[in-house]
């Protein structure tokens, strides 16, 4: 079998296909999990892997990755023989992602809100499973240093300038976030999830 090309560091998408791929929960966290980790090396994972990182079933992942594959988000990695069945073990097909203005503003209008909610939907289905079970502290920061933070700011009007620094500010951490790897086996999974947009008017 032929390797596939290396993760490519950015992908734009700009097909409605692609991006209505991008709009189920579970296909969002699959890519997540395979986005995860060392950016240098991203994790090989087979199906059996992946269902087991997600607590999911490993029949009701066939599909998805066989969508998420159609459109080049994951690609086959390697195959190996298991008990004398062909295993697939996947990687991501991309470090990171971004949609074109395009498919926001005009003909993907409604994929680009139905991705949105898988986004948004995958990280509240993980939550409410921890909270659930007792897993997340909640109280605010000065009572817990690792308590849930879960808030909405709303600003009439700020200046350009500090707005942009405001948005590389977060930026910057996810960037640290996401370059954090799992090099302590005793540590504890930290999930992040970041919104913010400014409103102007389109040139």
């Amino acid at each position: 079998m032929q390797r596939p090309a290396e993760p490519r560091p950015v992908r734009v998408i700009t097909d409605v296909e692609t991006m209505r791929v991008l709009s189920d929960p579970t296909r969002v966290a699959i890519l997540r999990l395979l986005m995860s980790g060392d950016r240098s090396a991203p994790p090989v994972l087979s199906a059996k892997e992946i269902a087991a990182a997600l607590g999911e079933p490993q029949t009701k992942l066939y599909r998805h990755l066989k969508q998420l594959e159609a459109v080049s988000l994951i690609a086959v990695a390697e195959t190996r023989l298991v008990s004398g069945i062909q295993e697939h073990r996947y990687r991501t097909g991309q470090l990171d992602f971004t949609i074109s203005r395009d498919l926001v503003t005009n003909e993907g209008s409604a994929e680009f809100a139905d991705t949105l909610t898988a986004l948004f939907s995958e990280f509240r289905t993980e939550l409410i499973a921890n909270l659930s079970k007792g897993r997340v502290p909640v109280g605010s920061a000065s009572e817990d240093p690792l308590g849930l933070v879960v808030g909405r700011g709303m600003v009439t009007r700020v200046n350009p300038g500090r707005a942009a620094e405001f948005r590389r500010r977060l930026v910057a951490l996810q960037a640290e976030f996401d370059a954090l790897e799992d090099d302590d086996p005793d540590g504890i999974p930290v999930h992040l999830l970041v919104g913010w947009y400014a409103v102007t008017e389109p040139e």
